[in-house]
C-alpha cells in the first residue's frame, strides 16, 4: 500500500506532518490508517500550549517527534467538508468516532488538511458532542481563519454529518470498527520536511557555497554571469578554478533552469547523524517548475557535479539575487548572512529563508558535530556529494543527495592528508 503525508494546517500554521498508509483510494474518497508510534514533524510549541489557543502568525518550527495516541482509520469523502476518524487504543480495541471540520486539497503523495477548529465526537453507542465551539466563534471573522457566512457552511456541514450519525448510516453503522492492520505493515519512514519555498525571477537557479560566494577577484564578473551560461546548456557545475578541476577549497554551486514565475517548493529529507544523533540532511530536492525533458535528458537523472558540504552553510536562490550576497566574512547582522542566520536559528536543519534581491532565498546551516566528524576537509578529502536533475511526476526536479557516512577503516575526521 502506498504511503501519503498527511499536512494538518490550523490558520496559517503547519501543526503536523504525518505519514499515513493508503487502505483505500476511490473516486468517492480516501480511506487511510495511522498507526502508534508512526514517526511525525510537529510544531514545537510553548510548554503546556495547544496551537488553537495562539496567535496566528507565530514561528514553531517542526520538530521530530511520533504519534502519541492509539491507532486511527481516517476516511476523506471526495468533495466534503469534513473527515470521518475511527480511533482505536494501542491495543486495537474501537474507542469512538470523531468528525474532523476541515477543507483540504490533495497533491501527489501529500494531503493538506486545513482544520476548521469545530468538530464532533462519537461515542461508540452514536452519542455525539460538537466540540471546540468557544474556540471557533472566537476564530470566526479573523481574516487568517474563516468569515461568518463561512461559519455558518461549516456548522451546517456538521450538523450533515450529525444526522448520519443519528441514523447509524455509513460510515457509523459499524463498518470498519473491527478493522486491524495486517502484521506485514511496517512504520513508515519520517516524511520529508518542507523548508522553502524559494523563487528565481531570472529564470535560473543555484544552489552553491555560501562562504565563498562573495569572494571574487577584483573585476571578474558576476557570479550570475557563468551561472547563466550554465544554466544555457540545461545545467551544471561552477566552480574557481576555470576550467580546471575545482579548488580544493573555493566557491562551488550548481545552476540549472527554474520557472521565473511561481515559488519552488524545497524539501529535504533527514536522518540521525551518526556521530551526534542530530536529524541532518540526506537529499534536498527542489521542484523547478518547468516539465521535465525528455529530448535532451531521456528518462534521466542527469549529473550536474559534486558539491561539498560547506561548514559556513549552503545558499539556494536565484542567480541574479546571490550577487547581492556579500558572503560571511565581515557582514553585518543587518546583511542577507546575518539575516539567515537568525531565520535559521531554531529551526531542526538551521534553515531559513529571507528576501536577497528581492527574492527568496534559502540558507542552510550544518550540525557543526556533523560537519566536523563527516565533512571536514571537503574536497580536499574527497567527501563531495552528487547534485542530479531528475523527473518527478514529469517535472524536473534538482536533487542533492547526501549518503550515510562510511568510515573505509580511517578515523572519520581525517583528512586525505592526516588518513
Amino acid at each position: 500500500m502506498p504511503i501519503v503525508n498527511f499536512h494538518l494546517i490550523l490558520g496559517d500554521t503547519v501543526s503536523m506532518i504525518c505519514p499515513a498508509r493508503v487502505v483505500e483510494d476511490r473516486a468517492d474518497g480516501l480511506l487511510l490508517w495511522i498507526a502508534p508510534g508512526t514517526p511525525v514533524w510537529r510544531a514545537a510549541l510553548p510548554p503546556g500550549a495547544h496551537l488553537r489557543d495562539l496567535p496566528p502568525g507565530g514561528s514553531y518550527p517542526l520538530r521530530a517527534s511520533r504519534w502519541r495516541r492509539g491507532g486511527a482509520l481516517i476516511l476523506q469523502p471526495a468533495g466534503a467538508g469534513h473527515a470521518v476518524w475511527w480511533t482505536f487504543t494501542e491495543e486495537q480495541e474501537f474507542r469512538g468516532w470523531y468528525v474532523n471540520l476541515e477543507s483540504r486539497g490533495r497533491e501527489g503523495a501529500d494531503v493538506h488538511v486545513t482544520d476548521q477548529e469545530l468538530d464532533i465526537t462519537v461515542a461508540p453507542d452514536r452519542r455525539w458532542a460538537w466540540k471546540d465551539e468557544e474556540s471557533f466563534a472566537e476564530k470566526t471573522g479573523h481574516p487568517v481563519y474563516w468569515t461568518a457566512a463561512e461559519a455558518a457552511g461549516i456548522r451546517a456541514e456538521g450538523v450533515r454529518v450529525a444526522t448520519l450519525v443519528e441514523s447509524a448510516s455509513y460510515p457509523f453503522d459499524g463498518t470498519w470498527c473491527d478493522f486491524r492492520p495486517p502484521a506485514s505493515w511496517t512504520l513508515p519512514e519520517l516524511p520529508e520536511l518542507p523548508i522553502g519555498p524559494v523563487t528565481a525571477p531570472s529564470g535560473v537557479l543555484v544552489l552553491g557555497k555560501a562562504g565563498w560566494i562573495g569572494r571574487r577577484q577584483d573585476g571578474a564578473p558576476p557570479r550570475s554571469e557563468s551561472a547563466f551560461a550554465v544554466a544555457a546548456t540545461g545545467g551544471g557545475h561552477l566552480h574557481d578554478g576555470g576550467a580546471e578541476e575545482p579548488e580544493p577549497y573555493g566557491y562551488e554551486a550548481v545552476a540549472v533552469p527554474a520557472a521565473a514565475d511561481r515559488p519552488l517548493p524545497v524539501r529535504a529529507r533527514t536522518s540521525p547523524s551518526p556521530f551526534d544523533g542530530e536529524l541532518v540532511v540526506c537529499a534536498l530536492e527542489i521542484s523547478l517548475g518547468l516539465p521535465w525533458d525528455h529530448a535532451a535528458h531521456g528518462a534521466g537523472p542527469v549529473a550536474l557535479g559534486d558539491l561539498p558540504v560547506d561548514r559556513r552553510g549552503m545558499l539556494l536562490g536565484d542567480a541574479r539575487a546571490l550577487d547581492a550576497f556579500e558572503g560571511l566574512d565581515g557582514e553585518s547582522v543587518d546583511g542577507p548572512a546575518g539575516r539567515l542566520r537568525r531565520a535559521g536559528r531554531d529551526h531542526t536543519l538551521l534553515a531559513g529563508v529571507v528576501e536577497v534581491g528581492g527574492c527568496r532565498v534559502l540558507g542552510l546551516g550544518w550540525d557543526p558535530g556533523d560537519h566536523s566528524m563527516r565533512h571536514r576537509g571537503e574536497r580536499a578529502s574527497g567527501r563531495v556529494h552528487p547534485a542530479t536533475l531528475e523527473e518527478r511526476a514529469g517535472e524536473a526536479v534538482l536533487r542533492w543527495a547526501i549518503p550515510p557516512y562510511e568510515a573505509h577503516g580511517e578515523a572519520p575526521w581525517a583528512t586525505e592528508d592526516e588518513a
